[in-house]
């Protein structure tokens, strides 16, 4: 059996539970809004994560530059005879292994 001395004090204790979880909330998203306008965009580790993850960003990163030293009808045999090769070699080995 509760009392009504039992239930106001969950009463107060659940408001300043839930006062404490706000505070917390709001420091919370102030915490990342401040991380979000400190973390600069660009950086090596941020590059060096994209190309472990986007292995074709780093191909048109290489292509690009090679578009840049070699030059645009240089690079253009280049890709064509390698990359384009290699990627039907590959899908060939995919298909003979099923």
């Amino acid at each position: 059996m509760t009392t009504v001395y039992d239930d106001a004090s969950r009463a107060a204790l659940r408001a300043r539970m839930a006062a404490s979880r706000a505070e917390l909330l709001a420091a919370r998203e102030a915490a990342k809004l401040a991380d979000a306008r400190r973390k600069p965009v660009f950086t090596v580790s941020t590059v060096r994560e994209l190309a472990v993850s986007a292995p074709h960003v780093t191909l048109a990163a290489a292509i690009l530059a090679g578009a840049l030293v070699l030059g645009p009808r240089r690079i253009a045999t280049v890709v064509v005879r390698n990359g384009l090769t290699g990627w039907i070699a590959k899908m060939v080995r995919r298909m003979a292994g099923r």
